[in-house]
């Protein structure tokens, strides 16, 4: 009985530990491992222990996401070119974004999934991203983020305070823009690559536009951000010159919002996230490259 009741209690705040630990590692494999060692110690608590469950399992995958992301700082600083996220791909038969499923706020929750956010968060330590998560993102009290930190409510707030004024100032969410609007621009986008017009390209993209490519060691990709439209139409003009034949293209949800998700041979080969400015104008590409990246979208 008291297995089958900690199984239903994980399962139903699964979503949560997911979304949290993703959040946290900006890693679908990460957050995956990290769920499960999260259950592993669940199983070996003795549950009439536990007065808030909920309160337990965010504390172990918080401070195991903490952990995970510490022991990958060497990694990410010696990483060749930008680092990004590894995407969340959904297929939704039209390309029309579906509701987020994690619990609490859909919009906040939705806001805290886009890649722009995510690729921000890396400015933050990984006690500051955990605290301002848990309470802006998530909604817990600053008591119950200090609980799952292990720290004091004190402490919690100006981690919280720190962290904001971080981020103060740079855009970490792209203005309202409905899905048909999204899709639109996309299409336009493709549209004008495929014509290999390069001032066709320009006209769907803001003049503050930035790309930032993940190719990882194994892939080639440029390895600084690409700035201005004029650079980011040229590159991509000239790279569905070199498309080939094998090489196929789709409308899928990216991390919350509509992206591209081409495959090669069948195999993932880049997906692509793109954010509209207010005149509905493409100010931000969003390209993953890396194989080790994709690889969970095989």
């Amino acid at each position: 009985m008291e297995i089958t009741r900690g199984l239903e209690a994980f399962e139903a705040l699964r979503p949560r530990l997911h979304g949290i630990a993703y959040r946290m590692t900006a890693s679908v494999a990460d957050a995956e491992d990290l769920c499960q060692d999260t259950w592993l110690r669940w199983q070996s608590v003795d549950l009439s222990s536990v007065d808030n469950p909920e309160a337990y399992l965010v504390s172990v995958i918080t401070r195991l996401s903490i952990d995970r992301l510490r022991s990958a700082a060497h990694r990410r600083e010696n990483y060749v070119g930008p680092y990004l996220p590894e995407p969340m791909v959904e297929r939704t038969g039209d390309g029309r974004a579906a509701s987020p499923t994690d619990p609490g706020d859909a919009a906040v929750l939705a806001d805290s999934l886009t890649y722009a956010f995510l690729v921000l968060m890396d400015e933050l330590t990984a006690p500051e991203r955990a605290v301002l998560l848990l309470h802006d993102v998530f909604s817990y009290q600053f008591d119950e983020v200090a609980a799952a930190v292990d720290s004091t409510p004190a402490a919690v707030r100006q981690l919280a305070s720190r962290a904001r004024k971080k981020l103060d100032g740079r855009a970490s969410a792209a203005p309202p823009t409905s899905a048909d609007a999204h899709r639109e621009a996309l299409i336009n986008l493709a549209m004008a690559v495929a014509s290999g017009d390069i001032e066709s390209v320009m006209a769907v993209l803001a003049p503050d536009v930035v790309q930032l490519d993940d190719g990882g060691p194994a892939r080639r990709a440029a390895r600084r951000p690409i700035v201005g439209p004029d650079r980011v139409a040229r590159m991509w003009v000239n790279l569905a010159k070199r498309v080939e034949p094998t090489r196929t293209m789709e409308v899928v949800q990216v991390n919350g919002t509509l992206g591209l998700y081409f495959t090669e041979h069948g195999e993932p080969y880049m997906v692509v996230s793109v954010r509209l400015n207010a005149d509905g104008l493409v100010d931000r590409i969003h390209a993953q490259l890396n194989p080790e990246k994709l690889r969970h979208l095989a």
